[in-house]
């Protein structure tokens, strides 16, 4: 089941990243629900993704990673699909989820 869709209270903001697929087939997710402090770093990495251009084309392969990125800011939610061939600025902000940093000392707790 999908953490992107918790019905839990909605933090301020919270960036959700869930990798699938690979050779096992198995889902990873990350999360981070930053401090007051840290989330202008965060809000800048989110800005910078083009959102509006959706889901990037897909690359063939049997074992590659499918990308699934979603982020709550107050009453706001963006998802976007992505194939393995992440570039920036994605990469960065998947980096950065997974670090559990913006630039600075984030908060992110893996599943």
């Amino acid at each position: 089941m999908s953490d992107i869709d918790d019905d839990g209270p909605t933090p301020e903001l919270r960036i959700v990243v869930e990798r699938t697929g690979g050779f096992a087939g198995l889902t990873r997710t990350w999360r981070v629900e930053p401090s007051p402090a840290e989330r202008d770093g965060w809000r800048e990495l989110v800005r910078r993704c083009p959102w509006q251009e959706g889901e990037a084309s897909a690359s063939a392969g049997a074992d590659r990673f499918r990308w699934r990125i979603a982020v709550t800011d107050s009453e706001t939610t963006r998802q976007a699909e992505l194939s393995d061939d992440l570039v920036e600025p994605w990469r960065s902000l998947v980096d950065a989820v997974r670090l559990g940093e913006a630039g600075s000392n984030g908060g992110a707790s893996p599943q």
